[in-house]
């Protein structure tokens, strides 16, 4: 019975491989999106972990919020005194520009905004630092600056030049090439300058109130390990602010980022695998309605519809797996492609290799899909009788004798035959096995379970509108010109599996159209939504004696308004309500930040601008309360921290503690490009704290250089950030992601067009049939178009329009709750993705049936 079973599969997969070609290419393009990003989310997991020490650079990080009490660099000098190693690090933002004095500057005075990274000789510990021109220790020198290529194009410099940082000049010596623990891509002000901490020291930038990234990396020697050495310095250091992190608990942000964006790449992969799940169904249905006689005699010669069903499920599996290694060469190929995409996200050091897993997984979805997807179809195994061999078969969409219903009456009893109890098991046995391959590929149950509820409702929306559309027709009839009345026929007819074309193509649409709703949203909120008297340019760090002569300055530029400064405290929440922060257990909660970030505190008397009160009452004239000062607090801030009107507030000003009652709960409109805070004191309130001050100002584009090269001449601690700069990096970022998402979203899109090619040649012999009727009447091959152009045209617009319309509301809620922006819809986008999708279709049935219309009538009336 094996051997009749086997020599059966081979015979049809021999015989029929043509009819199985949309199929296997269906299949082929779902599992090459999920073995492409697999292979690049497995080499991110495991590079992450092999070379952890490699990204971090040392076996344990200290991150200091604020320089370290005698007492912590006493218990550090004694650490060191037993062997441990240590390398300070220093990072800051800061100003680079051409040294006057230097003969060889470039003419002009040019300024250049830089990230500054001061280490100690002995960086890094692991991983590989690489400059150019090489050198054994790049830090003794305390004259020598070390840059990326960027910022010698940028000044018009080259190596041996001079550079000056504050108030100090330095000597190019080099240019780097690779830096283990900078993650590279996701977000830069400027391009690396590196030097030593002497250094750092000389140009004197390091000032009351900096903003100031402070590491210390540890190497631990025998009998040390990361685990002990953290839990040493935990008891040391528990008065002090710093977080520490072994290598094992290193998760750069970086890796963070990569794993959500690979994440939701196989995701939209999957959706592609279940759209080829479609095609794969309407190829076995299509398939089984030409074997109906095959079947007849398999029955009616004694086989078991067991054994007869067993042959066709496994033929079904076999062109899977012969569908999902085809898959896997193309997600090779794919997996080469988009490595091209997501070259700038990658840090220095990631070397990609072949992983066998994800190709695994990729075959295993792809077997498991055709197989849940083969079960439905396949009923149809079960409802031939033998005795249909013995009588003339004119069947319906399910191999049975036609009485002459039309689609919507076959659908309405595809429906009502769920509920019947073979039916419905087999109907939740392929969404319990669905829903099963959703989540192994989501990675969470949480995240598969937004998928299948994401999916079931898009694909009960496509269809219930698609049974709508046809609903009307059948109401209100078709018109009487022979092209549109033959044309929105074609579509009610039986067989034209109009249901499963508008479902695939219209999940496409979907989600093609949705990214480019998402997109445009973001790049509209970052570039257009900018107020018209928003800031260009921002000053920070400005020390207070540099107030005055500041001003000095920029009055002589002819600005659209007066500069703004305002004063700026840095602190850390120190107790909120009598609790100490330190004590409350933040690690897991994912608004832990709130409590650890480091807060920046202002004062002044009136309300700012692009603020409103939501809760209390803004202060006016003396403080009633006399000994506690009042606080203004941001309303999200204030709901994660839990604190509302009355919670007493303590925040850690370099040691020194100042509390505060929070007296109002603001609104802040962060889109206005204007200095914004989370809290903000009552004037008086923070007399005495080290006090700097940012500047903001509106200028046109041509003053932005000539006003950033006469303050940073005058002040070369100042940095000065170009808002415009910062939004094209973003917006080239955004870029950069939408368009490694929207090549993987093109392969759904490409499956729902599969499907279609596979519908028309499933339909050719009647397709064929039809126009032999037409041409023998005298329709001409113009008349023949036409009506194609009708079917198409109707078909293409239906999954066009209902997949654009769900697209509005899906990209709705994707940037109304998860982005949390204001929308808006973008109608020539919309209209775009609508046109390209019915010319798409129109030319796929062209392509699929213009061989049709040169067969000579006479030919097949002789063969009927």
């Amino acid at each position: 019975m094996a051997f009749f079973i086997f020599k059966m599969i081979w015979r049809e997969a021999r015989g029929s491989l043509r009819h199985f070609l949309s199929f296997l290419f269906s299949i082929a393009l779902g599992v090459g999106s999920i073995v492409a990003v697999g292979i690049i989310a497995a080499n991110l997991e495991e590079m992450t972990f092999h070379e952890a020490r490699n990204l971090l650079t040392a076996d344990l990080e200290a991150r200091l919020r604020q320089p370290l009490s005698p007492e912590g660099e006493a218990a550090l000098a004694d650490l060191t005194g037993q062997g441990i190693r240590l390398v300070r690090i220093t990072e800051m933002i800061g100003m680079a520009a051409t040294d006057p004095s230097s003969q060889d500057a470039p003419q002009g005075y040019q300024s250049q905004l830089v990230e500054l990274k001061a280490v100690e000789p002995g960086y890094p510990f692991y991983g590989r630092f690489a400059v150019d021109p090489p050198t054994s220790d790049p830090f003794q020198d305390p004259e020598a600056a070390w840059v990326q290529e960027g910022l010698l194009i940028r000044l018009g410099l080259q190596v041996g030049d001079r550079l000056k940082l504050g108030e100090a000049a330095f000597t190019i010596k080099g240019v780097i090439r690779r830096e283990p623990d900078r993650a590279v891509g996701t977000f830069t002000l400027g391009p690396r300058v590196m030097l030593s901490q002497e250094g750092l020291a000389r140009t004197k930038l390091v000032q009351t109130g900096s903003r100031i990234n402070r590491r210390i990396l540890f190497q631990t020697p025998e009998p040390w390990n990361a685990d002990s050495l953290k839990t040493e310095l935990e008891e040391r250091w528990a008065s002090e602010s710093v977080r520490l992190k072994t290598y094992r608990e290193s998760q750069p942000r970086l890796g963070r980022f990569l794993e959500n964006f690979t994440t939701y790449l196989g995701l939209v992969g999957l959706i592609t695998l279940m759209i080829g799940g479609i095609a794969v169904a309407s190829n076995i249905h299509a398939f089984l309605t030409e074997r109906i006689g095959t079947i007849a005699i398999l029955k009616s010669l004694g086989s078991p519809a067991f054994s007869v069903l067993l042959i066709y499920l496994l033929l079904a599996a076999f062109l899977g797996a012969v569908g999902s290694l085809l898959g896997v060469g193309l997600g090779v190929a794919m997996y080469q492609s988009l490595l091209g995409l997501l070259t700038r996200f990658l840090p220095p050091g990631f070397a990609f290799e072949m992983s066998f897993l994800p190709i695994f997984r990729g075959v295993a979805m792809g077997v498991g899909t055709t197989i849940l997807f083969s079960l439905w179809p396949l009923q149809k195994v079960w409802r031939i009788a033998p005795s249909r061999v013995f009588r003339q078969e004119v069947e319906d969409s399910f191999g049975e004798p036609g009485r002459g219903r039309e689609a919507i009456g076959e659908n309405s009893k595809r429906f009502f035959s769920f509920f019947s109890s073979r039916s419905f098991a087999l109907g939740l046995l392929i969404v319990l096995g669905w829903a099963g391959l959703s989540i192994w590929q989501a990675g969470s149950w949480r995240l598969g379970s937004w998928v299948i509820g994401g999916v079931a409702s898009a694909v009960v929306l496509l269809l219930g509108a698609t049974w709508g559309a046809l609903r009307l027709i059948r109401i209100f009839g078709r018109p009487r010109p022979l092209i549109f009345r033959y044309g929105i026929g074609n579509l009610t007819r039986p067989g034209r599996q109009i249901m499963t074309v508008v479902l695939s193509i219209g999940i496409g649409v979907l989600i093609l159209l949705t990214l480019l709703q998402v997109e445009k949203n973001l790049l509209a909120n970052l570039q257009q939504n900018i107020p018209d008297d928003a800031p260009s340019l921002f000053f920070i760090d400005l020390q207070p004696d540099q107030k005055e002569p500041f001003e000095k300055i920029m009055a002589k530029w002819d600005l659209k308004k007066p500069v703004e400064l305002t004063p700026l405290v840095r602190s850390r929440l120190f107790d909120l309500n009598g609790q100490k922060v330190s004590e409350i257990q933040v690690e897991e909660r994912p608004d832990g930040w709130y409590f650890t970030r480091e807060y920046v505190l202002t004062y002044q008397q009136g309300l700012p601008k692009h603020n409103t009160i939501r809760k209390g009452e803004w202060w006016e004239g003396g403080n009633p309360n006399g000994a506690v000062a009042r606080i203004s607090a941001e309303a999200e801030a204030a709901r994660h921290l839990g604190i509302g009107i009355g919670s007493k507030v303590t925040f850690d000003i370099q040691g020194v503690p100042i509390e505060g009652e929070v007296t109002s709960i603001r609104d802040v409109d962060w889109g206005s490009l204007s200095t914004n805070f989370f809290f903000i004191f009552e004037p008086g309130a923070l007399d005495g704290a080290p006090i700097t001050y940012v500047a903001t100002a509106t200028t046109t584009p041509a003053e932005d250089l000539p006003i950033q090269n006469a303050v940073i001449r005058a002040f070369p601690n100042v940095t000065v950030i170009h808002l415009r700069e910062i939004l094209e990096t973003i917006a080239g970022i955004l870029r950069e992601i939408t368009r490694t998402v929207r090549f993987m979203a093109l392969f759904g899109f490409a499956v729902g067009l599969i499907v279609l090619s596979g519908a028309i040649a499933a339909t050719r012999a009647r397709r064929l049939h039809e126009m032999t009727l037409f041409k023998t009447l005298g329709a001409t091959r113009p008349t023949l178009l036409a009506i194609m152009a009708v079917e198409y045209g109707l078909l293409g617009l239906l999954a066009a329009a209902v997949g654009g319309l769900l697209s509005i509301g899906l990209s709705w809620g994707i940037v109304h709750f998860f982005l949390d922006l204001p929308w808006r819809f973008d109608g020539v986008s919309l209209l775009q993705g609508v046109i390209a999708t019915l010319l798409l279709t129109l030319l796929t049935g062209f392509l699929m049936t213009y061989r049709i219309l040169g067969q000579k009538p006479l030919a097949i009336l002789r063969a009927e």
